[in-house]
C-alpha cells in the first residue's frame, strides 16, 4: 500500500544582498531548470534536519535552519497521496555552491531575487512564499516552533 502522505522541506537561503540560493535540477523530467533546495523526508526526519540535508546534498553548502515561513497541506485525492510541505528559512554558512553535477543536482547558484522569475524554473509554486519572505509580509516562526511528538522540548 502506498504512503498516504509525503513530507517535503523547501529551503529558502537568502543572503544580505537578497540573492536566493537555487539548485539547477539534474532529474530527466526537469533537467537544467531551477528550484529552491527541496526534497522528501525519510522516516522520522524533521523538517529542519531535512532542509539541512537536502540543501547540503543539492548545493554543497551547509546551512543553519532558523525559521519556518509556511506550511502547506495538500490532502490525498483519490489514488494520489497527500503532501505536507514545510518552507524552511536558513542561513548559508561559509563556502561556495557546488559547480559539479552529481545525482542530486547539476549545481547551485546565488540569484538576485528580482532575476528569479526570468529563469527557467522547475515550478513557480514557491514564488509566493519567497516573495512574502523577501517583502516581510509573512511572519517567520522560529525554528523552535517545530517539535516532533515525543522529542525534546
Amino acid at each position: 500500500m502506498p504512503a498516504l502522505y509525503s513530507f517535503v522541506a523547501l529551503t529558502f537561503c537568502i543572503d544580505a544582498s537578497k540573492r536566493v540560493l537555487l539548485v539547477q535540477e539534474s532529474k530527466p523530467d526537469c533537467r537544467g531548470r531551477y528550484y529552491v533546495p527541496a526534497g522528501r523526508g525519510e522516516t522520522g526526519e524533521d523538517p529542519l534536519r531535512l532542509a539541512w540535508r537536502v540543501t547540503l546534498e543539492k548545493t554543497g553548502l551547509e546551512v543553519d535552519p532558523f525559521g519556518i515561513v509556511g506550511i502547506e497541506h495538500n490532502p490525498p485525492i483519490g489514488q494520489y497521496p497527500g503532501q505536507l510541505r514545510v518552507f524552511v528559512v536558513a542561513q548559508a554558512l561559509d563556502g561556495l555552491p557546488k559547480r559539479t553535477e552529481d545525482e542530486h543536482s547539476m549545481g547551485a547558484v546565488w540569484v538576485p531575487h528580482e532575476d528569479v522569475r526570468g529563469l527557467k524554473l522547475r515550478s513557480e509554486d514557491f514564488l509566493p512564499w519567497l516573495d512574502d519572505l523577501i517583502q516581510g509580509t509573512q511572519p517567520l516562526l522560529p525554528a523552535a516552533f517545530w517539535r516532533t511528538l515525543g522529542g525534546p522540548r
